[in-house]
């Protein structure tokens, strides 16, 4: 790495306000705190600036040029800010000797970070504390009578309130003045025990235990503990945690600084980051199987625990999975996992969503791929105990060729997640162990290499045997978005983009026949007409329509579901026995 430079005008913007933790939202004031070469000491305060998009910035009337470009080398050797909302600072500085405190307002706020270059994380506040004060003001004082899981529903549900950044703000105001002005600088493996309620334990024995696990929350490290051994993987995750697990090996080099109470990692230049787990036991690497095996030593894992997983949403954008998101009892909706994806990708993605019912499961898990593909072009073959083989993603090519993620029943799916990025690792871990049978051949459609509109993706679902519809559709027009499938055995199937909890849905029980009508369309942000499908199913043989444009079919056969973002054509394929 070239070395740091202190005078440089290159500002890189963190995509969150180091004072009350929320997202900074494009067109916001905000005003930067930079730090020295270090990161170790506070600099000075410049602002206030308007949060941009991302990308680079010419230089503004402040000579310094703002910068949201992941991955950006200016930015890796620039000396770190922190970016903090105008409105928070001003709040900070209303509370408390802002003068006075400005250096313990650096730490706390650059440090959220807990390494040079880290990702942004999205973690979840977990400690909600509430400015009782201002309660009553307000008008919500009973807020104060609910009890702390209570409060911290009511947290998630509004946490983009205003009424959140000012509490915590609040907060932080009260904290600057009580905090421990120690200053350590140590080896990472003189550590023995830290966390943000004790003081720094440290030996420099050469028999400590082995193994070395970090725990990251929203304000930065906050738990270091020594191990025996490499922790057996449990299968429990978690929004608000994240995990690092390292070996003795790993960890030569690297300082740990601790200041006002934080502490965070510095670590070498042979060294350029840390793997991520959202698991405190996540499982060995060498027991997974991933496509492509790209793995990096500074790869964040997220890990989709099957046997809680009613569902799983993809979301895709020019063939490219940029968000996945695993259905569950606590997240049966995607929104939130949408949400976390940029404002310009959030306009451009679609929703794959792949059922699980109670009766299924992931019997096995492949990846169709192509000899020269890229690392960004997954298609992902789920084969399902009673739904069959489910393909997520194609290629055109014939010639594409399979591998096998898991020859016997995965626990786990793992996946990586980058800022702006696509998702380019998906592998499998299981429990069980493998039968050593041989496997059947994967069944994937034989797809046309001219698909009827631009960025379409493709879905194929048998209709004999089905028991129930569900249709999505569109909450503004009506056109039919998706169509959900179940079956007598117990499977489920899924057709274009079934948004569950977001659009209006409408079931029909024991349906007999299944219709069209093919339309088109204007929108402002396309030009031309686009393709668009109403559909309706009935559960009587005998009906009518009231014009003579749709088209009727028994559930018989294959159901073909070409879509886009702003595209449908559908089109059934009659049972050749």
């Amino acid at each position: 790495m070239p070395p740091l430079d202190a005078a440089d005008d290159h500002y890189g913007l963190r995509p969150h306000c180091g004072i009350c933790g929320g997202l900074m939202e494009i067109g916001e004031p905000f005003s930067l705190l930079r730090g020295n070469v270090d990161s170790t000491a506070f600099s000075r305060r410049i602002g206030s600036f308007i949060f941009p998009d991302y990308g680079h910035l010419l230089p503004n009337t402040f000579g310094v040029r703002l910068c949201r470009k992941p991955g950006c080398s200016r930015c890796a050797t620039s000396a770190e800010s922190s970016t903090v909302h105008s409105d928070c600072l001003d709040l900070v500085q209303q509370k408390c000797l802002l003068d006075k405190y400005l250096e313990q307002l650096w730490i706390i706020t650059a440090w959220r970070v807990p390494w040079r270059c880290a990702p942004h994380f999205h973690l979840q506040e977990t400690n909600v504390a509430l400015d009782f004060s201002k309660l009553e003001d307000l008008g919500i004082s009973r807020l104060r009578l609910l009890p702390r899981e209570v409060l911290h529903i009511v947290y998630l549900y509004s946490a983009t309130s205003l009424f959140w950044r000012y509490n915590s703000a609040s907060e932080l105001a009260r904290r600057l003045p009580i905090l421990s002005s120690e200053r350590r600088s140590v080896p990472l493996c003189a550590v023995v025990s830290w966390d943000r309620a004790s003081q720094l334990t440290t030996s420099n024995a050469i028999n400590h235990l082995p193994v070395l696990r970090l725990t990251i929350d929203s304000w930065g490290i906050k738990k270091v503990e020594r191990l025996p051994e490499y922790p057996a993987f449990q299968g429990w995750r978690t929004e608000n945690l994240l995990f690092v697990v390292l070996q003795e090996r790993d960890i030569e080099g690297v300082i740990a600084h601790l200041k006002f109470g934080c502490l965070r990692l510095e670590l070498p230049n042979i060294i350029h980051g840390l793997q991520v787990w959202d698991t405190p036991s996540p499982p060995a690497l060498n027991r997974c199987s991933f496509h492509p095996a790209g793995l990096s030593h500074s790869t964040q894992f997220r890990t989709m625990q099957l046997g809680q997983t009613t569902g799983i949403t993809f979301f895709f954008c020019f063939s490219e999975i940029y968000a996945i998101h695993a259905h569950t009892r606590r997240t049966p909706s995607a929104q939130s996992t949408y949400q976390l994806l940029s404002r310009r990708r959030q306009a451009s993605v679609t929703w794959v969503y792949i059922p699980i019912s109670g009766e299924d499961y992931i019997a096995l898990l492949g990846a169709r791929m192509m000899d020269k593909s890229s690392a960004g072009c997954i298609c992902l073959i789920l084969r399902m105990k009673l739904a069959g083989d489910v393909v997520v993603g194609f290629t055109y090519s014939q010639e594409a060729r399979y591998l096998v993620l898991s020859k016997s029943r995965p626990s786990t799916i793992i996946y990586n997640t980058s800022q702006l990025r696509p998702i380019s690792v998906i592998g499998a871990y299981t429990t069980q162990k493998d039968d050593n049978l041989p496997i059947d051949p994967f069944r994937c459609p034989l797809i046309e290499k001219n698909p009827p509109f631009r960025d379409a993706c493709f879905s194929l679902s048998p209709l004999n045997g089905t028991s129930r519809i569900r249709l999505f559709h569109d909450n503004d027009n009506g056109f039919c978005l998706g169509i959900l499938l179940e079956f007598n055995n117990g499977a489920q199937r899924s057709l274009g983009q079934c948004r569950v909890g977001i659009d209006r849905s409408e079931d029909y029980q024991r349906p007999v026949c299944i219709c069209f009508r093919p339309q088109s369309y204007t929108h402002p942000a396309i030009s031309g007409l686009l393709q668009a499908t109403t559909v309706t199913c009935t559960e009587r043989q005998e009906h009518s329509h009231g014009s003579r444009d749709w088209t009727c079919f028994r559930l018989q056969g294959e159901l073909e579901f070409w879509f886009s973002l702003y595209e449908t054509r559908l089109k059934v394929i009659a049972d050749q026995r």
